[in-house]
């Protein structure tokens, strides 16, 4: 047993399949940013392939403060939880630096779509219509990933 009284509730640390595989099929998670010490934090969609995490903001949306934060080189984390119980729970961090994709290069701007298309909430029809024009593509370089999980079968 451990000597730690709140390490059942605590998590273990999640292999890289584990991470990975929760990464693809999960499609969103919540993306915090930071200017001048200031947090920003919101709901996103997003793609994985594996290596990189990538993302879109959407100019005319409501609410454009993301584009106020965003620039690249800045660094931002998402956390991506998957939680069925109190004792039931996965959550993968990632943290690096992003950069703006241009939407002129096809083979970059290419990847960013299949990417999003295979595991985001991102319909490929919304890329191809007019509104495609207002989509600002993101990519995160991860320089950490972390994942830690609480599961009956770790604790059996």
């Amino acid at each position: 047993m451990s000597s730690n009284p709140y390490g059942q509730f605590m998590g273990v640390p999640m292999s890289r399949d584990d991470v990975d595989a929760l990464l693809t099929s999960r499609g969103y998670g919540i993306v915090s940013l930071c200017r001048e010490g200031a947090p920003y934090s919101l709901p996103m969609s997003f793609g994985y392939d594996g290596d990189h995490v990538y993302f879109g903001f959407i100019e005319d949306s409501p609410d454009p403060t993301k584009l106020e934060y965003v620039e690249d080189g800045a660094t931002v984390r998402l956390l991506v939880t998957d939680v069925r119980g109190r004792f039931d729970w996965r959550s993968v961090a990632v943290t690096g630096p992003v950069g703006s994709l241009d939407r002129d290069d096809e083979a970059e701007w290419g990847h960013f779509v299949d990417t999003m298309d295979d595991n985001a909430w991102f319909l490929r029809a919304f890329e191809r219509s007019d509104a495609v024009e207002a989509i600002h593509g993101w990519e995160l370089a991860p320089d950490e990933v972390r994942g830690i999980e609480r599961t009956e079968e770790v604790y059996e």
